[in-house]
């Protein structure tokens, strides 16, 4: 049975729920998803992913789970999450993605912020034991006691069966098949949500030192990724590789919602690497991918690389360099490859390439904003349709707010409605966009968001720290790193390896600085500031080769 086509306008008025219940009515045995990790393959269709949304709802909806609750998830790539973000979707609940590599600091804030109702993890994450690392950030957060589920292993079994009455009730902790087999009396669950209801709160590391959550609700997520599929020129026969983690907006939103608008299957990995990629590509036969510049530039790199690996690879996305582009769409043969821009405050794409664009235009623009936003550059206060200034977009694809930060929000979105994205772009007179820079001080290490704000927070912490600095410095295989610039208290003693050291204990190894200069006379601005573009020349922030800051 062929999958009835949407329109953008139409899923302005569907929730995630509504979408996923139309797929399964028209065809529940089509493939939604195919899950692969080292030593074992799952596939998702749409009806089972319907049925076990439905078991999932029902339990939550026992334990408590209301609309507007909050519902924490961290898990690498699997069918926890799509099954998970239906399941909250017709609650009415809010999925809250945890970041699989955060550390228990970075942990107790998020969940002190969010205070979900339920936390499910899985137990282990290769050699990390998430579950003596989530009990400890849970200890450190006074009166917070989420019902806690958690799973041993990423695959999930695909047939829900049913529990004794009263299984559920009361229970502070259960595993994820108890989960999926809801009591025979758990209530029915009607859809509570609505299009414009929040259903995730996606966390973003601004320049701040803690990262923001922004609300997103079904309608503008679903839109973004609807409109992304059709400048990459998807169908619903298609095989899309996604290399973006289910705990980023790429995943969560970008990646989930593809196979929900466009009907395609996706392909997702328990966690990226190199070999994965090559593994499930030619496994799936695979006909469109996703990909960060420093995924691309590893793979190009990499000792088993050939062209023939993606010989079935026509469609794609990817940042980076107009030389990195190049020869994705040369070497690798992705001969309709698009470059886009995104945010997650704006629903993870703001602009595209369309696949028949110009060679030229794919490899060296960020493309055209999306149907129906308004994309302009604030020039020194005055919003202009071309030239260069700073990326701002209104519209349809626009977060909620921040959680719980109005003072955020309104200093991030103005009066007249546009988000101002700290992102710094030339704007021609065909709408084409070119990101030049960031106007904010992120750092983007093979396309994670680093703060230099929360760096500095942790090694300001550590004793013996005198004054601290981070900035982006240049690296082959990232783009660019964390460097500190430390001065240290001369009795202190303390090494760069110790600063190092001190921050791998704290937080997730992409914040972590590669480089420490230790240093002792600052480079001042007119103003008596800290000159950061001083530290970053001597970082080496030039020549960031194919990557570049972008990535």
């Amino acid at each position: 049975m062929s999958v009835r086509s949407v329109t953008g306008d139409e899923l302005l008025g569907r929730t995630w729920w509504d979408l996923l219940a139309e797929r399964a009515a028209q065809d529940p045995t089509r493939v939604a998803f195919r899950f692969g990790g080292p030593g074992w393959d799952d596939e998702l269709t749409f009806g089972a992913w319907s049925a076990l949304a439905t078991a999932v709802a029902r339990s939550l909806a026992e334990l408590g789970v209301r609309r507007g609750d909050r519902v924490a998830l961290l898990s690498p790539g699997s069918a926890v999450w799509p099954v998970m973000q239906a399941a909250c979707s017709r609650l009415g609940a809010v999925l809250v993605p945890l970041n699989s590599r955060y550390r228990q600091d970075e942990l107790s804030y998020l969940l002190a912020r969010t205070a979900p109702t339920v936390l499910c993890a899985i137990d282990r994450l290769g050699p990390a034991d998430v579950d003596a690392r989530l009990s400890q950030a849970l200890g450190s957060v006074p009166g917070l006691d989420p019902v806690q589920i958690r799973f041993p292993a990423p695959q999930v079994p695909t047939v829900a069966g049913s529990a004794a009455p009263g299984a559920l009730r009361g229970r502070r902790r259960l595993g994820w098949r108890e989960l999926i087999a809801p009591p025979v009396d758990a209530l029915a669950v009607p859809p509570a949500s609505l299009a414009t209801d929040p259903v995730l709160l996606q966390f973003t590391s601004g320049t701040t030192a803690f990262p923001k959550g922004a609300l997103l609700s079904s309608a503008s997520t679903l839109r973004a990724t609807y409109e992304l599929g059709r400048r990459m020129g998807l169908t619903a026969d298609d095989v899309m590789y996604s290399t973006q983690p289910m705990y980023h907006v790429g995943g969560s939103v970008a990646t989930t919602l593809m196979a929900l608008t466009i009907g395609c299957t996706m392909i997702v990995p328990e966690r990226y690497t190199a070999e994965e990629t090559f593994r499930l590509v030619q496994q799936h036969h695979a006909t469109a991918r996703t990909g960060q510049a420093a995924m691309y530039a590893r793979e190009l790199a990499h000792p088993d690389f050939s062209a023939g690996i993606f010989r079935t690879v026509t469609k794609g996305w990817s940042g980076g360099s107009p030389e990195l582009k190049r020869a994705i769409v040369e070497r690798m043969g992705i001969p309709d490859l698009i470059s886009t821009y995104g945010l997650t405050e704006a629903a993870a794409t703001t602009t595209a390439c369309a696949a028949d664009d110009p060679l030229e235009a794919r490899l060296a623009t960020s493309g055209r904003i999306l149907p129906g936003l308004d994309l302009a550059v604030d020039d020194g206060g005055r919003m202009a349709p071309w030239g260069t200034g700073e990326i701002c977009v209104r519209g349809w694809s626009l977060m909620l707010g921040y959680d719980d930060d109005p003072g955020a929000t309104s200093a991030a979105v103005d009066a007249h409605g546009w988000l101002h994205t700290g992102d710094l772009g030339q704007l021609d007179d065909q709408g084409y966009l070119v990101v030049v820079d960031r106007i904010k001080e992120m750092i983007k290490p093979g396309g994670e968001n680093v703060a230099p704000a929360e760096v500095e927070r942790v090694i300001a912490q550590m004793p013996g720290v005198v004054e601290v600095a981070v900035v982006g410095g240049p690296d082959e295989r990232l783009g660019e790193v964390p460097v500190a610039f430390v001065e240290v208290a001369a009795t202190s003693g303390l090494s760069q390896r110790d600063v190092i050291d001190y921050c791998a204990d704290r937080m997730a190894s992409f914040k972590v600085p590669r480089d420490v200069q230790l240093i002792t006379v600052w480079p001042m601005t007119g103003s008596g500031k800290v000159s950061k573009a001083e530290l970053r020349a001597r970082a080496g922030a030039a020549g960031l080769g194919w990557i570049g800051r972008t990535g």
